[in-house]
């Protein structure tokens, strides 16, 4: 059998994500937009408007959970900016929605790329000596702190004396 092939009337527009520690944030990347739905539900987001007569819908079933009742959003011109709030803060989200396919459409926010596993390799360096420090900086007037072998003396001949 020969089946029609299913065309959808209704576009999906290019959606860019970060997170934070606490929130997730998504900027609908749509131009000219005066209306638009928007509905939140704890584990997913529609989102629907029209522009020149071209449909645009989403149905975004997330990752992790968030708080409904909290959510905002701003129409900033070029974009529909929506701020969630993570039911599990300090939680990593490792994507967007909660299918394992990559969707072409969704793409992580490149200014806003930082993960908090990632540390810097700490410096190695050889520890120099006071001296080779003092001669590096040009420093003179400052004697080392080294106990000369008559104060090491004199001090375990004081702790001999509290000990008695």
């Amino acid at each position: 059998m020969n089946y029609p092939k299913l065309i959808s009337k209704l576009h999906t527009p290019k959606i860019v994500w970060y997170q934070t520690d606490i929130t997730i944030v998504i900027r609908v990347l749509l131009q000219d937009v005066n209306n638009y739905f928007l509905h939140v539900e704890c584990d997913h987001l529609l989102f629907s408007t029209t522009i020149n007569s071209r449909h645009y819908y989403i149905c975004l079933y997330l990752f992790g959970t968030i708080v409904a009742e909290k959510t905002t959003h701003i129409n900033k011109g070029r974009e529909i900016k929506i701020t969630l709030i993570k039911a599990h803060k300090w939680t990593e989200w490792l994507r967007l929605h909660i299918d394992k396919e990559k969707n072409p459409l969704i793409t992580a926010d490149p200014d806003h790329i930082y993960k908090s596993s990632w540390t810097m390799e700490p410096l190695r360096f050889e520890k120099e000596s006071f001296a080779e420090y003092k001669r590096r900086n040009n420093i003179t007037q400052i004697m080392p702190d080294v106990p000369s072998s008559d104060e090491e003396e004199s001090d375990d001949d004081a702790m001999d004396v509290l000990f008695l």
